[in-house]
């Protein structure tokens, strides 16, 4: 198996690099996928169901992605998740210059396409990342959840501006050539798979139980459920609520959501400072709470600044929690089950905003906005607050 030494540090700040642009474009389709629904059909259901495929694929496939990541080369199946992408973004530009069933036919299998990039990407990544990392998991863990933080929050803007030259051609255009320069980043960062010694199934069902007879991890997994549960409103309800609330026009629109980009910077570039006075399992569970109190208050706010503190709040609270459960995740584990482990991770980061995405799409169908936010706000709050009851191994965690 390769170890440390085997990558130098350019390898190492190219796949960071490739990580960074890789996810901006993927949450750039991401928003591609929703706020033409959005704002070119005026169907919010519609929204939902299309980021629903863009993370609900991986409900099956993420399973396998992982255990090919063990077995196989990761950063092949980086590059084949990039390719998924690449097809994905050309039929939503087809689906852009069609009218009619087929367009949304074709834009609903744009999103599904999406949706088989993320289920291969995300662990592939991850598992790359153990492989580069060495004994150096924890800070480059962090590091690399910021860059994915940071491609997630700046995604909005760079949508927003590239309507504003040329509408959505030029928003595809940006999204494959993001994706290209990943892959290029990536050429040359050789790893070898670490062989198959059973069928994917059995490979699948021990990696459950790896994670299941371990407590720490098993609780980490499932915290890690409760704060993506804020991801699918954000993503589906804030472009609604800046447009409808705050009456934002397209540009301010994508500058406000880009805020988040900031609040999850900030969460995770000092989550390990914090961790380390406060305590890890503690400061993870408190972040929890910033989160989803602070989208709750978005929901009665109808004042831009107001509004931006909030959302601020709330993404500081879920940039934390998710950098220091990305870090326990990537030092607990064992380079053997890495890949399985990992794609658990990632299949929740996947599958709970795509469900909670559905169902805020839904709920924005029959409740007006601001219920819609402080109904989804509330739900967070409550759920992280019994987690911090039941989830005592976590909450104790110490490094």
């Amino acid at each position: 198996m390769n170890s440390k030494e085997n990558f130098s540090e350019g390898q190492i700040i190219r796949f960071l690099a490739a990580s960074f642009l890789g996810f901006l474009a993927g949450h750039l389709t991401n928003y591609s996928v929703i706020l033409y629904a959005q704002d070119v059909w005026n169907a919010d259901a519609l929204a939902g169901l299309g980021f629903g495929l863009c993370f609900g694929v991986p409900l099956l496939l993420g399973w396998f992605a992982g255990a090919w990541c063990d077995s196989y080369s990761p950063q092949k199946l980086a590059q084949a998740a990039h390719l998924s992408f690449l097809v994905s973004l050309g039929l939503l530009h087809l689906s852009s210059r069609l009218q009619g069933e087929v367009s949304v036919i074709i834009y609903l299998l744009g999103a599904a396409f999406a949706g088989i990039g993320w289920s291969v990407l995300a662990p592939a990544r991850m598992s790359l990342l153990g492989r580069l990392a060495g004994e150096r998991q924890v800070k480059l863990a962090v590091v690399f959840n910021i860059l994915v933080m940071l491609g997630f929050g700046a995604a909005p803007p760079i949508l927003a501006f590239c309507r504003k030259i040329n509408s959505w051609e030029m928003v595809h255009q940006t999204g494959a050539t993001l994706f290209l320069i990943a892959m290029i980043l990536l050429v040359g960062i050789q790893t070898k798979g670490l062989g198959k010694s059973s069928s994917a199934w059995d490979r699948i069902l021990r990696g459950v139980s790896y994670a299941k007879n371990h407590p720490l991890l098993k609780q980490t997994l499932l915290f890690s459920i409760v704060i993506y549960c804020s991801m699918g409103p954000v993503q589906v309800m804030m472009p609604r609520f800046a447009k409808g609330v705050l009456e934002l026009g397209e540009l301010e629109r994508g500058f406000f959501l880009g805020g988040l980009a900031l609040a999850l910077l900030v969460g995770g570039g000092v989550s390990l400072k914090l961790a380390k006075i406060i305590g890890y399992g503690k400061m993870i569970f408190l972040s929890g709470l910033f989160c989803g109190l602070g989208f709750f208050g978005i929901g009665f706010s109808s004042v831009v600044w107001v509004s931006v503190l909030f959302l601020l709040f709330s993404g500081f609270g879920a940039g934390a929690s998710i950098s220091l459960i990305v870090a326990i995740l990537q030092s607990e584990v064992t380079t053997e089950y890495r890949g399985r482990l990992v794609s658990l991770y990632t299949i929740t980061s996947q599958v709970v905003p795509a469900v909670s995405g559905l169902l805020s799409g839904l709920l924005l169908v029959k409740v007006p906005i601001t219920t819609a936010v402080i109904t989804a706000g509330a739900t967070i709050t409550l759920i992280v607050v019994l987690s911090t009851i039941r989830l005592d191994t976590l909450r104790n965690y110490e490094r």
